[in-house]
């Protein structure tokens, strides 16, 4: 037994009170994962397991403790202790009014599905597996405990849950189960935003995150917690894509190369990267579907539908950017044209080639070539051109108000950015304010005169 869950159960044997191991870290063991969290389930009413924890001298947290959950940190891990469960629901609430229980036994009646309905006993080794979880476990199979409506009815999150346990495990949902998520599916408008946002990051995150998000669409959750992406299904494309809108998006989220660090925001990005093309597809003059700057109106639908969905605002700016460059084509034998690619990008070149790979992957046609040279170029420069990349117009926006004796305005963000491409382009040293200077004035004075002759034409 791990040091930490060894000395729970000492603890709470002292005070003879039972400690049972439920759920999650039960079923990953099962499947051979590393545990990762570590869930308690006792006798002891909430009063008593804090006053239990806190004896032990850990760290105690106890946001949770009205629905009966005490939190202790032990080895550097979060470890939750909820006494013995006897909910009581009313059809679709935002949060179940919590009663407590008497026996394990009534507590695992309570959860939602099999594979989290298991238990053993931290005092005798004694496991129970009252509902098979263990046997759907090795069916990877994701059936809900009792009547599986009643279950949804009670709490519709469990859908959600239902659906993220599909794609963190690359488990099937059982059919009555699937069914009644469908039954029950508009019952989802009626959970605050936090909890929907919440799962379906842990959704996006999962090992197969393209099977969780064709679940939102079969169920009919889709049209309910992501609307904004409803009309993604359908939406044909052309000769070029093997699918429609939707079927492209899920198969670039599932393809896009991730590590630890980059999953959150590069999934989010692939779900996000065709958000504008049913807005504005069109038919061309040859007959085919089109979709001219759907990335610059995806990045725009993609700003308010992050902003619904309650995302940061840091998180939900780099997701914007990667949308509004992903058509970005560079070439990568021009030095400036790549240098000018990486700029854009701020920081984030590498997500970017990233989601172009896995854009690509549900094409007709192979673009891995052209990838490979695009990473490889960008590389080089970093490698070669880091000053110039970091480098920014030598002139400040104070400096411009000086200058021209005009009041602060867009036209100074006009011109930081020209004389900021002189810079990465390798015309004007980073430095180099005097010149910096003379083009400024070159540029003011062009389009001064640009506006007197359009003055004059009217």
């Amino acid at each position: 037994m791990p040091a930490a869950r060894a000395q729970l159960a000492a603890a709470f044997r002292a005070h003879q009170r039972q400690l049972w191991l439920v759920g999650g870290a039960l079923r990953d063991q099962l499947l051979g994962r590393q545990v990762v969290d570590e869930d308690y389930a006792t006798d002891g009413l909430p009063d008593e397991v804090e006053a239990i924890a806190r004896s032990m001298g850990a760290p105690v947290t106890t946001i949770g403790k009205r629905f009966g959950t005490i939190g202790v940190l032990l080895g550097g891990r979060h470890h939750e202790v909820t006494t013995f469960r006897g909910d009581s629901y009313d059809a679709g609430p935002r949060w179940p009014d919590v009663t407590f229980g008497r026996t394990i036994e009534e507590d695992l009646a309570r959860r939602d599905f099999t594979v989290n309905g298991l238990a053993e006993d931290l005092h005798t080794g004694r496991r129970i597996d009252p509902f098979g979880g263990a046997a759907d476990v090795e069916a990877r199979l994701i059936r809900a405990i009792g009547r599986a409506e009643t279950r949804f009815l009670e709490d519709p999150l469990r859908i959600l849950r239902g659906i993220r346990f599909a794609s963190q495990l690359d488990f099937g949902v059982e059919p009555a189960t699937l069914s009644a998520m469908a039954a029950t599916a508009t019952l989802l408008a009626t959970l605050s935003q936090e909890r929907v946002t919440s799962e379906l990051d842990k959704l996006l995150q999962g090992t197969t995150p393209g099977h969780g998000l064709d679940l939102l669409r079969v169920t009919g959750a889709l049209p309910v917690v992501l609307p904004e992406l409803a009309s993604m299904v359908g939406c044909d494309q052309n000769r070029f894509h093997f699918y429609d809108v939707w079927g492209h998006t899920v198969a670039t989220v599932q393809a896009i190369a991730v590590t630890p660090e980059t999953r959150r925001l590069r999934r989010w990005t692939a779900l996000m990267h065709d958000l504008g093309k049913p807005a504005v597809r069109h038919v061309k003059a040859n007959g085919e579907w089109g979709f001219y700057r759907h990335e610059t109106v995806g990045a725009e639908l993609t700003e308010s539908l992050l902003a619904r969905l309650k995302m940061g605002r840091q998180e939900s700016l780099r997701i914007q950017l990667l949308v509004r460059r992903h058509m970005d084509r560079p070439a990568p034998d021009d030095r400036r044209s790549v240098r000018r690619f990486m700029a854009k990008c701020e920081g984030h070149w590498e997500d970017l080639v990233a989601l172009k790979r896995a854009d690509n992957a549900s094409h007709t046609y192979d673009d891995a070539a052209y990838h490979d040279l695009l990473e490889a170029a960008c590389r080089r420069a970093e490698e070669e051109d880091a000053a110039a990349l970091r480098a920014e117009s030598p002139l400040t926006g104070d400096d411009l108000v000086r200058m021209f004796d005009r009041e602060p305005g867009p036209w100074i963000r006009r011109v930081k950015q020209y004389l900021g491409n002189l810079v990465l382009d390798g015309d004007l040293a980073p430095g180099d304010r005097v010149g910096a200077e003379r083009l400024a004035r070159k540029m003011m004075g062009e389009e001064q005169r640009t506006r007197a002759r359009t003055t004059a034409a009217g």
